[in-house]
């Protein structure tokens, strides 16, 4: 039986239209994607064993403000990011959230392109997005960052936990049915598909307990208060009063004899201390304290001081040619000649 005039020539005009609508969805697409890549930057610095030193940054404004995830490269002398055009820069931080993994650099240059922070969250779950990111350092120059397509799964509240994972977090996050939990993704853009900024890559959380990791974005309402300077709820919860926090004891000396602005390298640690308890050991050198990178001596004294007693942080120290995550939790600072108080070299 064949079909009749009216019905093929229908069924002609759906196909057209369907074929219209995916070539739209593909123009889309490709705007969206070119939107992208000229307001992300590829960031470098140092780097440790396994603490890669290379990750993504997105331009937050016209001159040369860049929102990026923490990590260890922020703790090179010499921190660089290279622009969309390829041209290379110095660049500075400006302030870091612990709660947030988040860091803000600044970079001397004028950066028209740049991406436009929403006040409420763009997605819903279910929706398209697209990741993009310096993954793997494929692109070193004026290439182009890598793409990842996938779905908003689940917006959750989480809160990591030290002796789980590697970082601290606190606050919700957009988990994402999309690869983005590789070396170099951290600090890269997740975008709608009409080019609205979802979200940031975070920092790889890898579960010690089941030795995965998650896929997720930072919602880019909670990063827009951080960017501008202001205080967020979530900063707000997550830090203790100062009055009850009391006095920190770690059990830690330093090796000051060349200065604060010196590595910081541990010369004694307490016997009986938290940071013994630790597994901190002589000569260690001290790269982040609760996922604030430390670049010298006065930076990890000033951090040290700020943690609550009681409170388990991470603590990143690099011994030998070995990078290792501790899991420290202060003490309050014991009365003078209080057991605990004698300092061992060991």
């Amino acid at each position: 039986m064949k079909p009749s005039t009216p019905t093929l020539t229908a069924a002609l005009a759906a196909v057209a239209l369907c074929a219209a609508g995916h070539a739209a969805q593909h123009d889309a697409l490709r705007a969206t994607l070119a939107y992208a890549q000229k307001r992300c930057v590829k960031i470098y610095g140092g780097g440790a064993g396994r603490e890669h030193g290379y990750a993504t940054g997105l331009l937050v404004s016209p001159d040369g403000l860049i929102l990026t995830a923490q990590g260890i490269y922020l703790s090179e002398g010499r921190l660089r990011a290279v622009l969309p055009d390829g041209t290379r820069h110095d660049a500075r931080v400006v302030r870091e959230s612990e709660s947030l993994q988040a860091a803000l650099v600044q970079v001397d240059a004028k950066t028209p392109d740049f991406f436009l922070l929403p006040e409420a969250s763009p997605v819903r779950q279910g929706d398209w997005v697209v990741a993009v990111s310096n993954v793997f350092n494929v692109a070193t120059a004026d290439e182009p960052l890598s793409v990842t397509l996938g779905v908003v799964s689940l917006r959750a509240e989480m809160a990591a936990r030290h002796r789980m994972q590697d970082v601290p977090y606190a606050g919700e996050l957009l988990l994402v049915d999309a690869i983005t939990s590789n070396p170099g993704a951290p600090g890269g853009a997740l975008c709608t598909l009409d080019g609205k900024l979802a979200g940031m890559l975070g920092k790889l959380f890898h579960s010690k307990h089941t030795r995965t990791r998650i896929n997720y974005a930072v919602p880019i309402e909670l990063l827009k208060p951080f960017v501008e300077g202001t205080p967020t709820a979530t900063a707000a919860a997550t830090t203790p009063p100062k009055a009850a926090q009391g006095l920190p004891y770690v059990g830690i000396r330093l090796f000051t004899l060349s200065g604060t602005r010196a590595p910081a390298y541990v010369d004694r640690v307490a016997a009986g201390s938290p940071a013994r308890r630790a597994g901190v050991r002589k000569d260690d050198l001290i790269l982040a304290v609760a996922g604030t990178v430390v670049r010298n001596c006065r930076e990890c004294e000033q951090a040290l001081a700020t943690l609550a007693p009681g409170r388990p942080v991470a603590l990143l120290v690099k011994r030998k040619h070995t990078v290792k995550s501790l899991t420290l939790t202060p003490a309050s600072l014991p009365a003078p000649g209080a057991k605990g108080a004698k300092e061992e070299g060991k």
